[in-house]
């Protein structure tokens, strides 16, 4: 039988006419702008401190430069560790503006007052108590910007917001020391070269504080609340699967914070001194930041659990380059590298945990204690890493050994680094072991096949199902599954859950989404949902939307169908009848009638249709938003009733789920379902029998 389609538009939508994006008030603004200042000023902190405890200690021990620095990375942290509840408590009892504005004036009195000391003791009494001034100001910080925002709305876009004023600025403190210390080698002296990055520093929280001085009042409307990370950790992760991600998460914090443990001491002892510290910090931080961004864009057909294993891996062999190699280029490059891999890793895990993809030994919908624990993991981790690396340099010290005729110089760090390398790859092995959800399926041609776009079958699964395919009931060969619902509803792991399943059961099947599974399709898609593209009709991209679903019709869904495969796709018509037709308030029974003519009539002969609230949906997405994503409240509200009216006219072809309930049961409920129409032989000569997709003309 022959039906009409429905789309996937993953639909992206320019924000609603006369809608700013963030709030536009002067206030805000000053606000912003004094927390981008007062987060470079944190973040430049990091190294000013470190670099001035490497210059109070003596040039040729390497070993206390080693254990000096450590102790102020290991304090700086001590404070989220143990002071966590305390800080959070504080901010939220005292008023938020004060709370700013006491946070950058302290801070720069102690980091003026460290230059003016000069001993190491009160360099790491300062690192603490900035440390905790920071625990002060972060949450207030978080919380201060969604404050002044008018709606729900723009709150949820200036959480976002506050959030990169926070962690944004890392890569420009980095680059800001190198800067500041290419300065000072060419005009102080030995002992008074950290000190221009420690006023520097001083004076960008004087520069924050005058702003925040200057902005009258800022509301308490938005709560603050901070978890204890060690509580978290005796707690426990809950299910086995947060277990292995949580390995994960250990194994990427310990290769790249291992870098930055013995990246002061490693590039003086090749020759680049605090200049070389300051790129190497911002190649971390520089990689780190495209590794987020790049997580959840590559290989998008591939395993998600299996890729956040690769790139943990990749990690840890990358810190096994960085040990050995002792050119400060290649070590730049390296650490950048290997940053890319850690934020990769990180951005990857949270869509694992979130989405909720990979989870489906889980039995709590509500993902926010695992994920508080998983930055539990990564901040205990990076103490314990920041005190034990160091010391392991000290102890191995440098060397020099002959082997084989030649000589290779063996420096401590090299040595810390390799063997943090070694760990990182043996809890990289096991992490990736617990969460491989491909067993069973080679990771080469699995791989391979991700890179074109695929998703891999073995060939003996793909010659059972072809040779035991045979016409069905439906006059045609082949079964077609398409995963609808809103934002962040779980259709995507859903999808893959169904195919590997059906895999795992003999069948050839087929992964595919719209839009973008064509090499045309992925250009439309690149197009249709950057937030950049503007000035788009609604019309056009309702067009744009049905070529993409032509094409992909033509060259992946009709010969996949045609050899008996099972298709599942993550979304198809229903979602342009829902997004383009009932979102942006078009006739629905027009958008049928086109995607009617561009999928030859073809409707899924199952969907299942996932149902979320869409705020609900929108807050289990880590990835920044697409066009569609950025859209109003209201837009997803009528996204929703509009899925829901196209069930309630065709219930037989529909499975409605709760997409709050645990993942297992869905996954259950969907197994049921789709055995229902899994091919069955019938008599040869059997006619197709055609329908035309239920258009809703009472809307």
């Amino acid at each position: 039988m022959t039906r009409t389609g429905a789309s996937r538009p993953h639909p992206a939508a320019s924000p609603p006419p006369g809608v700013s994006p963030l709030p536009s008030s002067g206030p805000f603004r000053r606000l912003r702008s004094a927390l981008s200042l007062s987060g470079l000023g944190l973040w430049l902190s990091v190294p000013a401190l470190t670099a001035m405890a490497a210059t109070l200690t003596r040039d040729d021990d390497a070993a206390a430069q080693a254990q000096a620095v450590g102790a102020v990375l290991a304090l700086m942290l001590l404070p989220a560790v143990l002071l966590a509840p305390l800080g959070g408590m504080l901010a939220a009892r005292v008023d938020r503006r004060l709370m700013l504005l006491i946070a950058d004036v302290l801070r720069l009195v102690l980091l003026a007052t460290v230059p003016l000391v000069g001993t190491l003791p009160w360099t790491m009494a300062a690192a603490f108590l900035v440390a905790f001034l920071g625990l002060l100001w972060t949450p207030a910080a978080r919380a201060s910007l969604p404050a002044l925002a008018a709606d729900e709305d723009r709150r949820a876009r200036a959480h976002r917001s506050a959030t990169r004023v926070v962690f944004g600025p890392a890569p420009v403190a980095a680059l800001l020391f190198a800067v500041l210390a290419l300065i000072a080698d060419g005009t102080l002296g030995r002992g008074s070269r950290a000190d221009l990055a420690l006023y520097v520093t001083a004076a960008v929280f004087l520069a924050s504080g005058a702003v925040v001085a200057a902005i009258r009042d800022i509301p308490a409307s938005v709560p603050i609340h901070v978890e204890s990370p060690l509580k978290l950790l005796f707690q426990g992760p809950g299910t086995g699967a947060v277990r292995g991600l949580g390995l994960a998460v250990t194994a990427a914090s310990l290769a790249s914070c291992a870098v930055v443990a013995v990246a002061r001491v490693h590039t003086g002892e090749l020759g680049g001194g605090d200049a070389g510290y300051g790129t190497v910090l911002a190649g971390l931080a520089l990689g780190v930041g495209s590794g987020l961004f790049l997580g959840p864009r590559v290989l998008v057909p591939f395993s998600r659990r299996r890729l956040l294993g690769l790139a943990v891996l990749a990690a840890a062999v990358t810190l096994v380059v960085l040990a050995l190699v002792q050119n400060l280029v290649v070590v730049v490059f390296a650490t950048g590298l290997l940053g890319v891999f850690a934020g990769a890793a990180w951005t990857t895990g949270s869509t694992v945990l979130n989405d909720p993809d990979g989870l489906a030994d889980s039995d709590s919908p509500d993902d926010s204690r695992p994920s508080a624990y998983l930055r539990s993991v990564a901040v205990v981790t990076a103490v314990v890493v920041f005190a034990v690396v160091p010391l392991i340099a000290g102890a191995v010290g440098s060397h020099r050994i002959d082997l084989g005729g030649g000589v290779y110089d063996v420096t401590g760090t090299g040595a810390a680094l390799l063997i943090a390398a070694v760990a990182a790859l043996l809890a990289g092995a096991v992490a990736y072991k617990r969460l491989d959800d491909r067993r069973g399926i080679p990771l080469l041609p699995d791989l391979r096949a991700a890179l074109h776009g695929e998703v891999y079958t073995p060939p003996e699964q793909a010659a059972a199902a072809a040779a035991a395919a045979q016409p069905v009931h439906r006059g045609q060969r082949g079964v077609f599954v398409a995963f609808e619902g809103g934002e962040g509803a779980g259709k995507t792991t859903q999808a893959r859950l169904a195919a590997i399943w059906l895999r795992d059961h003999g069948y050839d099947v087929v992964t595919t989404q719209e839009p973008g599974a064509t090499k045309i399709g992925m250009r439309l898609r690149a197009m249709l949902l950057d937030r950049d593209t503007t000035g788009l009709s609604v019309r056009a991209e309702t067009l744009l939307y049905a070529a993409d679903r032509a094409d992909h019709i033509a060259n992946v869904i009709k010969p996949a169908m045609e050899r008996g495969a099972i298709v599942v796709s993550d979304r198809y018509v229903d979602s342009s009848l829902a997004y383009q037709g009932f979102g942006r308030q078009q006739r629905v029974e027009d958008i049928a009638r086109v995607n009617a003519w561009a999928t030859g009539g073809l409707v899924p002969d199952l969907t299942v249709l996932l149902e979320i609230p869409p705020r609900a949906g929108l807050d289990r997405l880590s990835a920044p938003a697409d066009r569609i994503e950025s859209e109003s409240a209201d837009f997803h509200e009528r996204v929703r009733a509009g899925f829901r009216a196209l069930a309630e006219a065709d219930p037989d072809r529909y499975l409605i789920l709760d997409a709050s309930r645990p993942q297992a049961e869905l996954s259950r409920e969907i197994q049921y379902r789709i055995r229902e129409i899994l091919p069955d032989p019938v008599p040869a000569g059997t006619e197709d029998v055609t329908s035309t997709f239920p258009v809703i003309t009472d809307l």
